[in-house]
C-alpha cells in the first residue's frame, strides 16, 4: 500500500479552464467580507499591492452555487486581460483566539472544490512564509500568472528574489503541538 505524501505550501489548485483565452470564473466575487483579519494578512496584503496593485482585492466573498453563506478569499487577485480569478489564502495552523487547531490536511478540502468548480485557481500559503518571505510568495504567484495567461509584464520585479522555501501541512496533532510550542508567535513576535 502506498503512503499517502504529506501536502505541502505553496498548494496551487487548477480548475479545467474551457476555454485558455478567456479565465473569467463562473461566479464572480461579490464583495468585501466582514471575515476577521488574520495576524499576518495585513502586512501582506501591502506587499501584494505594491507587486499586483490594482489587481488585489482583500476580503472577498465568492458565494458558490446551492450555499447560503459565501466563502470569503484572504486576498482575489484578477489579472484584467484574461480575468484569470486566484484566490490567494494564509494558512495558520491555530486560532489565536479559540486554540483550535485550523488548516490541518484535509479541512480545507471541500472549500477549495467550490473554488475550483467556480473556474478560481487557488494558491494556499503557510502563514509563516508570508511573514518570513512575503516577496517570494509574490515571485510565486507571478509565475503562476505568468504560466497561465500569458501575462510577463511584471515578471522583471522578481528576477532577483529567490524561490519560495517550501513548508509541510500540519496534521491536527501536529497543530496543537505547534500551539503548545507558541510556535505562531515566535514568527509573529507577538505575545498571545
Amino acid at each position: 500500500m502506498a503512503k499517502k505524501s504529506i501536502p505541502v505550501y505553496p498548494i496551487v489548485l487548477i480548475p479545467n479552464f474551457a476555454e485558455h483565452q478567456n479565465f473569467a470564473p463562473l461566479i464572480k466575487a461579490n464583495g468585501s467580507g466582514s471575515v476577521t483579519v488574520g495576524a499576518a494578512e495585513e502586512r501582506f496584503g501591502q506587499v501584494l499591492k505594491y507587486y499586483f496593485g490594482n489587481w488585489v482585492f482583500p476580503q472577498q466573498e465568492m458565494l458558490p452555487n446551492g450555499h447560503d453563506r459565501p466563502y470569503t478569499a484572504d486576498f482575489v487577485i484578477v489579472e484584467p486581460n484574461t480575468e484569470l480569478h486566484l484566490d490567494i489564502e494564509v494558512d495558520e495552523s491555530h486560532c489565536f483566539s479559540t486554540g483550535v487547531p485550523t488548516h490541518c490536511i484535509g479541512d480545507d478540502d471541500y472549500r477549495n472544490l467550490c473554488f475550483l468548480k467556480a473556474g478560481w485557481v487557488i494558491i494556499r500559503f503557510a502563514e509563516e512564509q508570508v511573514v518570513s518571505q512575503p516577496e517570494r510568495c509574490c515571485r510565486f504567484i507571478g509565475n503562476v500568472v505568468a504560466k497561465l495567461s500569458g501575462n510577463v509584464s511584471f515578471s522583471y520585479q522578481f528576477v532577483d528574489i529567490a524561490p519560495l522555501t517550501p513548508v509541510k501541512q500540519w496534521s491536527r496533532k501536529q497543530a496543537a503541538s505547534l500551539k503548545k510550542n507558541n510556535y505562531r508567535q515566535g514568527y509573529l513576535s507577538v505575545d498571545r
